[in-house]
């Protein structure tokens, strides 16, 4: 059932839906029992409750599984995932572009000269990567998960921290340092 709720225009795809967790299959199981299996695992661990408190903060079961998808890519440290959704969160409040690497990491997709799904950008291809998903060229969120994100991620997305960030820069360690202004969140670049 709650895969009726996509919208008509999002990618044909299960991107966000075949929950992430520990299974243990026949070696003989097909695609279609396995999909199965992940998205009967979703429809558990994803309850009513959650997806009726993804309309507290605003959004849809579609658009909450999208914002944790990039929570997921975005968050080293585990504690950071509330504060890192409630940065995105306010971005979204205040109309700001998101500006999330991780969507322009998803939109180029495999990089063959460093034979990686996830490659590092630069700044530069930050803003040139010609897609939707690309959240530093297009506003709001992007047309569907980038990840299928996992119970952690979707929870800070439903229960956010309360905070003024709207920016956040990786320290090197995997954490990250917040700002509520721009200035500020130069300070931190120029730091880190």
């Amino acid at each position: 059932d709650f895969l009726r709720d996509r919208p008509a225009d999002a990618p044909k795809t299960l991107e966000g839906f075949l929950f992430p967790d520990t299974y243990q299959f026949s070696v003989n199981i097909t695609t279609t029992a396995l999909i199965d299996t992940m998205l009967r695992n979703f429809d558990q661990r994803v309850t009513i409750e959650m997806r009726e408190q993804a309309l507290d903060v605003g959004l849809d079961l579609f658009e909450a599984l999208t914002l944790a998808s990039i929570v997921e890519r975005e968050a080293v440290v585990a504690e950071e995932r509330p504060i890192i959704a409630s940065v995105y969160l306010n971005r979204l409040a205040r109309g700001m572009y998101l500006e999330a690497d991780p969507t322009v990491q998803y939109a180029k997709g495999y990089d063959p000269q460093t034979g990686r799904w996830w490659p590092s950008l630069t700044l530069d291809e930050l803003r040139v990567v010609d897609s939707p998903f690309n959240t530093f060229m297009h506003p709001g969120l992007p047309p569907g998960p980038i990840c299928s994100p996992g119970l952690a991620s979707i929870e800070a997305v439903l229960n956010p921290a309360r905070t003024d960030y709207l920016f956040f820069h990786a320290t090197g360690d995997g954490s990250h340092a917040f700002a509520e202004t721009f200035e500020e969140h130069l300070e931190n670049q120029a730091k880190y």
